[in-house]
């Protein structure tokens, strides 16, 4: 195992760590006093890490747990002295003190680290570091069980600009979680609630980063369906999830579907889990799916599928080494030659996986295989071949077979996860009710 460059526990920001390293001579510091803009001793310390890490790699160093906690001691060393360079100094810009608070944080020393960030604030409230030193603040007055000033932090980031999703999540998290473990599940309502709203801002704005935007919204929905149930709002807890699964039909995601679901018949056992897709022939605010992105094509012209409206599509993401992946193929097959002629195109999805029955392949080599698997089970449909993930996350795949269904105006009306013989009924039985739909 290689050394990685691990985050600064719970610290929320994307900071510069470029700075070149410094010697450290205690002689040297005795003659001539550092005079490193506060920037500069800050960067030294929070890259500390990374170049110790790049060293051992190097020197192709195996991972050793001693040698890593070692390094971070280390690190947190020179946090300390260098904090201890800039806080000697008589007068401090607001920026000195941002940086100070930083190394405080680096050198895990929540009370100074808290105390510095709030002195920021008061100083100056507005602009990047201030929103950042909110950030800290929240940290470290949940950490010291001091949850009104955590709330109030975090009201003020409300009031301030600039404002990030992703940051709101994280507080409002630290701040839901700690009311949780206190068991006060009406607050955990209110903060869990801004943590879903914060998700779905997330979600329209990082539109490529599916794995983050399903888990942020997943989280958020665990801890605010449980508050429900705890504060005797079931219903609430069952819309909830009834509301985002219509929700992984629009972004599309077949992890959050299958999350929700699975939530959903744990809330409510006797819950019906097509219900959403008998309900919603037209889903508010849906945006076009992900076009595919194919790197080759087998028995299929290359194809988007803005170019198949009027049409209803079945996206299959399969692999031929997947077991139940082969136990859905002659269904397909069979339904691609029911109902073409009634409009819909069956269309595999798969990606370049570097082996075949069992060893290594090149790309050439697996395409060719492909090509024989898909000729040996006398698939009838075209299937596309990537040479990424760039489909399993536009779609949020993490496991196979899935199937998604587009109607003929393009919406995803119908997610398949599994094998199951009634999963695959209900894809057929939604087949039927797609193609007899018209634009």
């Amino acid at each position: 195992m290689v050394f990685r460059l691990s985050a600064v526990a719970f610290l929320f920001l994307a900071l510069t760590t470029s700075a070149l390293a410094q010697a450290l001579h205690a002689d040297d510091a005795a003659a001539k006093p550092d005079d490193r803009p506060a920037q500069a001793l800050y960067e030294e310390a929070n890259g500390y890490l990374g170049r110790r890490y790049q060293e051992f790699n190097k020197q192709n160093l195996p991972y050793d747990p001693g040698l890593e906690e070692k390094t971070k001691k280390e690190q947190r060393e020179l946090a300390v002295k260098n904090a201890g360079i800039l806080s000697a100094r008589t007068k401090l810009s607001s920026d000195d003190i941002y940086y100070l608070g930083m190394l405080y944080h680096l050198a895990a020393d929540a009370d100074s680290a808290l105390s510095t960030m709030q002195s920021l604030l008061k100083k100056t409230p507005d602009g990047v570091k201030a929103q950042a030193a909110r950030n800290v603040v929240v940290l470290y007055s949940v950490k010291k069980d001091r949850l009104p000033d955590a709330v109030a932090a975090v009201a003020d980031y409300g009031k301030h600009e600039p404002q990030n999703p992703d940051d709101r999540y994280r507080m409002e998290f630290l701040i839901a979680d700690a009311y949780l473990r206190a068991k006060n599940y009406a607050s955990v309502v209110t903060h869990a609630t801004r943590m879903m709203l914060a998700s779905k801002e997330f979600a329209k704005k990082n539109k490529s980063e599916s794995y983050k935007r399903d888990d942020m919204l997943t989280k958020s929905a665990l801890l605010l369906s449980d508050a429900y149930i705890q504060t005797g709002r079931k219903e609430d807890a069952v819309n909830l999830m009834r509301d985002l699964r219509v929700d992984s039909l629009s972004l599309p995601s077949a992890n959050l579907y299958r999350q929700m679901t699975g939530r959903l018949l744990r809330i409510q056992p006797d819950a019906d889990p097509l219900h959403i897709f008998k309900e919603e022939k037209k889903l508010p605010d849906s945006q076009p799916p992900p076009e595919i992105v194919g790197a080759e094509w087998i028995d299929q012209q290359a194809v988007k599928l803005s170019d198949l409206r009027g049409k209803v599509v079945m996206l299959d993401f399969w692999a031929p080494w997947c077991g139940p992946c082969r136990i859905t193929l002659p269904k397909f097959s069979k339904w691609h030659d029911t109902y073409k002629d009634k409009g819909l195109v069956v269309l595999g999805v798969t990606k370049y996986y570097g082996h075949a029955e069992g060893r290594p392949v090149d790309r050439p080599e697996e395409l060719t295989y492909l090509r024989d698997f898909k000729k040996r089970n006398r698939l009838p449909y075209g299937v596309m071949v990537s040479e990424s993930d760039v489909n399993n996350l536009n779609y949020g795949v993490y496991s196979i077979p899935t199937t998604f269904l587009l109607d003929r105006n393009g919406n995803v009306r119908f997610i398949s996860i599994g094998a199951d013989e009634d999963e695959l009924d209900a894809l057929e039985n939604w087949i039927k009710i797609l193609v007899n739909e018209r634009q």
